[in-house]
């Protein structure tokens, strides 16, 4: 599941976010995502040197989770438009998504 956080395109996330937050809401989003400095850790030993990320989201901050539902969310809402609606008995029970 890692890997699914370090693709979120954080430009993608905060133009979700603006249908759904406040201003204030999303300038903190915004404030908490930049400047993310990540450290490498091979083996459980670290490397010093730490760099910055402009993608993703980091693993183990508490609003990492909640940003890729939303992500995720987005995602499966903009397969079912273009899948469109079932048009056999079979197709309403399979999720759109698997189609």
């Amino acid at each position: 599941m890692s890997a699914a956080f370090d693709i979120i395109n954080r430009n993608k996330i905060l133009t979700i976010l603006e249908d759904i937050l406040e201003e204030d809401e999303l300038r903190l989003v915004r404030f908490l995502r930049s400047n993310t400095t990540l450290e490498t850790r091979i083996n459980k030993a670290d490397i010093q040197a730490p760099f910055n990320s402009n993608i993703g989201t980091p693993q183990g901050d508490g609003l990492s989770p909640v940003l890729f539902t939303i992500y995720l969310e987005h995602a499966l809402r903009k397969t079912r438009t273009v899948i469109g609606d079932p048009t056999t008995k079979l197709e309403e029970l399979i999720p759109r998504e698997i189609a």
